[in-house]
C-alpha cells in the first residue's frame, strides 16, 4: 500500500517546512534508510522532501541538496516523480531531471537521457527542440557557443557533445579550441561526453589498437604543438573520471575521457609519468582495455627501464590482466637494473621507489601484494602459478634474481 506524502496534501505543513528548509534550519539523520530530514517538530523521509520540492517546483532547493548531498538519492526521487507526472505542468521538472542526469548521472544513464528526451518530445516539443539544439541553457552562453577567426566551438550539455570546427590549421586555432574545451568542462558539463572534430588532421597516436575516432584525431593534432602540452595536461585532469567514457568510442572499447591526451603526452616524454599513473588509478579497468594497449605502447616506445617501469606497472595493474607477450620478457631482460628494480617493487612500498606515486595510491596496491606481484610476473614472464618455481616461465628469470624472487614470494 502506497503511503500518501503529507507534504503534498497539507499546504500549511509544507509552508512551515519550506520556510525552515530554506533557512537551512534542518539536520539529516543518516542512521536509517531512507535518511530522515529533521526540522523543529517534524521528521520525514528525504524522499518525501524531494517529492515535495518537485511537486512545488522548488529548483533552488533541489540544486542546494544536489550540491550538498550529491545527485544519486535525488535521482531516485526525480525518476519516480517524472514517471508519474508526464504533463506540461511539470515540464520544468523534466528539464531539470534530464539536465542533471546528463551532467551527474553514470555513463550508462545516457540511455535513460535518450528515453526521457523522447518522452519530453511528447510533453513539450519546443523544449525538446531546444535541448537537442542548444542544450539546457544552464551553461554560460560563451561555453554553449564560441566563434573566433580561427575556430568554432559548440557544447550541448544534454546530448553531452562538444563540436570543434577548425577554420585555420594553425597553432592559434588549436590553442583556442583546447582552451574552450577546458572552460566547458568547468561548467558542470557531463563527465561522459563525445567530441566531434571538423579539421584537416587524420593524425593518430602510435598505438596500433587504439580506437580511431574524431576525438583521437583532434588530440593527436593538438599534441603536435609543444606549446599546447600544458593545456592538454590541464584537459586530462579535468576530463578523467572513473566509470565515465567517451561517447564517440564504441562501448566495447570504453575509453575514459582524457585517454588520447594522456597517452599522447605519456609517449612524448617520461616527465608525464605522474599523469599516466593518475589516469591508471582512475580508469575503470574492469570495462576498459585502454591500459592494456598502453602497456604494450610503453614497451615498444621506451623499452622497459627503471624510468619507464612505474607507468608500465601502473598500466598492468589497472586492468584484470595484461596477457603475457615475449616482447615484455625481452624488454625486462635487456637491462639487469630492471630485475633489481622489480625486486625493490616486490619488497618495498611503491611510493618509496617512484616519487610520482602517492602513499594513498600505494596503499591500493599493497593491500593485496601477492596478487599484485603475481599479475606483474605473469605479464612479464608468463608465470601462471606464483609458487611453481620449476616451471619453464619462472626459469626465464636469470640468476641470481630467480632465487631472490623465490625468497620474496615465499614470505608473501
Amino acid at each position: 500500500m502506497t503511503t500518501v506524502n503529507p507534504l503534498l496534501t497539507d499546504t500549511s505543513l509544507w509552508k512551515n517546512i519550506e520556510k525552515q528548509i530554506t533557512a537551512k534550519l534542518y539536520t539529516i539523520d543518516e542512521r536509517t534508510y531512507p535518511h530522515k530530514c529533521l526540522v523543529e517538530g517534524h521528521s520525514f523521509s528525504i524522499f518525501n522532501l524531494y517529492e515535495a520540492l518537485c511537486y512545488n517546483q522548488h529548483f533552488e532547493l533541489l540544486h542546494h541538496f544536489r550540491q550538498t548531498r550529491g545527485f544519486e538519492e535525488q535521482r531516485y526521487a526525480l525518476a519516480r516523480f517524472t514517471e508519474n507526472n508526464k504533463t506540461t505542468q511539470y515540464k520544468e521538472v523534466w528539464q531539470y531531471y534530464i539536465a542533471m542526469l546528463s551532467k551527474f548521472g553514470a555513463s550508462f544513464e545516457s540511455l535513460t537521457v535518450e528515453r526521457l528526451l523522447q518522452d519530453l518530445q511528447l510533453i513539450d516539443a519546443s523544449t525538446y527542440q531546444q535541448f537537442i539544439t542548444t542544450g539546457s541553457n544552464l551553461m554560460k552562453a560563451h561555453h554553449q557557443y564560441q566563434e573566433t577567426t580561427y575556430f568554432i566551438g559548440k557544447a550541448n550539455d544534454i546530448l553531452a557533445t562538444i563540436y570543434i570546427e577548425i577554420k585555420q590549421e594553425t597553432l592559434q586555432a588549436y590553442k583556442e579550441a583546447i582552451t574552450y574545451i577546458n572552460a566547458v568542462l568547468t561548467d558542470d558539463f557531463p563527465k561522459s561526453f563525445g567530441i566531434t572534430y571538423n579539421g584537416e588532421s587524420t593524425l593518430t597516436l602510435p598505438i596500433k589498437t587504439l580506437p580511431i575516432t574524431s576525438s583521437h584525431h583532434f588530440f593527436a593534432k593538438v599534441l603536435r604543438y609543444p606549446a599546447l602540452h600544458g593545456a592538454l595536461q590541464e584537459y586530462s585532469y579535468k576530463a578523467m573520471a572513473e566509470y565515465h567514457f567517451y561517447h564517440d568510442v564504441d562501448e566495447e572499447e570504453a575509453a575514459m575521457p582524457s585517454t588520447f591526451a594522456v597517452f599522447g603526452l605519456g609517449l612524448t616524454n617520461l616527465s608525464y609519468q605522474k599523469l599516466v599513473i593518475d589516469y591508471m588509478m582512475e580508469c575503470d579497468g574492469d570495462h576498459s582495455p585502454m591500459p592494456e594497449y598502453f602497456a604494450m605502447a610503453i614497451t615498444e616506445h621506451y623499452g622497459l627501464t627503471p624510468q619507464s617501469l612505474p607507468m608500465f606497472v601502473a598500466s598492468v595493474l589497472a586492468v584484470q590482466e595484461v596477457a603475457y607477450h615475449p616482447i615484455f620478457t625481452t624488454a625486462i631482460l635487456e637491462h639487469e637494473e630492471n630485475l633489481h628494480w622489480l625486486a625493490q617493487f616486490m619488497t618495498k612500498p611503491f611510493y618509496t621507489i617512484c616519487s610520482e606515486v602517492t602513499q594513498e595510491q600505494t596503499a591500493h596496491w599493497e593491500e593485496y601484494k601477492d596478487m599484485t606481484i603475481s599479475q606483474i610476473l605473469y605479464t612479464l614472464f608468463g608465470i601462471i602459478h606464483l609458487n611453481d618455481f620449476e616451471s619453464a616461465p619462472f626459469k626465464r628469470i636469470p640468476e641470481p634474481y630467480r632465487t631472490r624472487y623465490q625468497q620474496i614470494i615465499k614470505t608473501l
